[in-house]
C-alpha cells in the first residue's frame, strides 16, 4: 500500500512533497473509523485532496478530521475542521476491548495504549484505584482486562460527554460494578476516596495541579502515576522537581521507581510518567 505522501505526490506541486504528515491518527475499527490528522499551513489549498486520499488509502476510514492548534479549554480538546465528512462517533478496538468514542466532543488518543498496557502490568489484585479526568475510561478498561481481580477503579470526569461515552464502555466491555463512574470536578470528589492503592493523573499539562492533594489521598507504600511535559534535554527533571518539592512539603518519603517516555506532545517536548511509591511517617 502507498504512503500518504506517495498518494498525494501527483496532485501537489513538487516543492511542497516535503511538508506531507508522515503519519495521522486513526480511530476506530474496520466497521469505521474517522483519521485524525495535522496538516502545516504551506497545503492550506490541499487538505481536501489530503482528505480524500487518507479515504482511498483505508477502506474501512470514513470521516477525516484536520486537528488545529493545541488542547483547549475546561475539557482539554482540540479544535477540528472537517475535511471528509461522516460520523466521527466509532467504536475502537484495542486488543480485547472496546472504546467508544467521539474525538471532537471526548479526548482520546490511540498512541497511548502501550502505557495504558504498561501500568495495567503493574496492577495487583485486590486494588482500588482512583483515577481523576477519567475521559472516556481506556485505562480503567485496559486495566480491568488484564487484572480482572482488581476490586474497584473509581473514574472521575468533569466532560458529560466524556462521562456518557465512559458509561457505555463499562457496560460494553461487561464491567460493571468494577469501575465507579463519577461526573464531577476531580479536586471537590477525590478527598471522598483517600486511602486507595493507586492514582492515575494523566493529564501532563494539569496533573501538577493535584499532586498534593494525591500525595495526601494515597496510602502509605502506594503508587501514583504522575504524567508531566518534557523538554529532548531533560525530559523528567521539571517532573522530578515537582515530586521532590511537594513530598518534601509533607515529609512524606517518594521513591520515583519508573521514569517512562509516552510520547512526543509536541516538537522536543515529550509526555513523561514518573511512577511514584510514596511512604509516609
Amino acid at each position: 500500500m502507498p504512503t500518504l505522501k506517495e498518494a498525494v505526490k501527483p496532485l501537489i506541486p513538487r516543492e511542497l512533497w516535503d511538508k506531507v504528515p508522515r503519519s495521522f491518527d486513526i480511530i476506530g475499527s474496520r466497521s469505521g473509523a474517522v483519521a485524525i490528522i495535522e496538516i502545516p499551513p504551506e497545503l492550506e489549498g490541499y487538505k481536501f485532496v489530503i482528505g480524500e486520499a487518507i479515504v482511498k488509502l483505508n477502506k474501512h476510514v470514513k470521516a477525516v478530521i484536520r486537528r488545529i492548534g493545541a488542547r483547549e479549554g475546561e475539557f482539554r480538546l482540540y479544535r477540528y475542521e472537517v475535511l471528509v465528512p461522516g460520523p466521527t462517533e466509532v467504536i475502537h478496538k484495542e486488543d480485547n476491548y472496546l472504546i467508544k468514542v467521539d474525538p471532537t466532543k471526548a479526548y482520546f488518543s490511540p498512541r497511548d495504549q502501550g502505557d495504558r498496557e504498561d501500568i495495567a502490568r503493574q496492577v495487583m489484585p485486590g486494588e482500588v484505584i482512583l483515577y481523576p479526568f477519567a475521559g472516556v475510561g481506556p485505562y480503567a478498561i485496559t486495566i480491568l482486562k488484564r487484572q480482572s481481580s482488581v476490586k474497584l477503579i473509581i473514574a472521575i470526569e468533569l466532560n458529560e460527554y466524556a462521562y456518557y461515552y465512559m458509561l457505555d464502555n463499562i457496560k460494553l466491555n461487561r464491567l460493571k460494578g468494577k469501575v465507579l463512574p463519577l461526573l464531577g470536578d476531580a479536586s471537590k470528589l477525590m478527598n471522598l476516596f483517600c486511602g486507595v492503592d493507586r492514582i492515575i493523573l494523566t493529564l501532563p499539562l494539569g496533573a501538577h495541579r493535584f499532586l498534593m492533594q494525591s500525595l495526601m489521598c494515597i496510602k502509605d507504600g502506594g503508587i501514583i502515576h504522575f504524567y508531566h511535559l518534557g523538554t529532548e534535554e531533560n525530559p523528567y527533571g521539571e517532573a522530578e522537581g515537582l515530586v521532590r518539592n511537594y513530598c518534601g512539603d509533607l515529609g512524606y518519603d517518594c521513591q520515583v521507581i519508573n521514569r517512562r517516555i509516552v510520547r512526543d506532545y509536541a516538537p522536543y517536548v515529550y509526555k513523561v510518567r514518573l511512577d511514584i511509591r510514596v511512604g509516609k511517617f
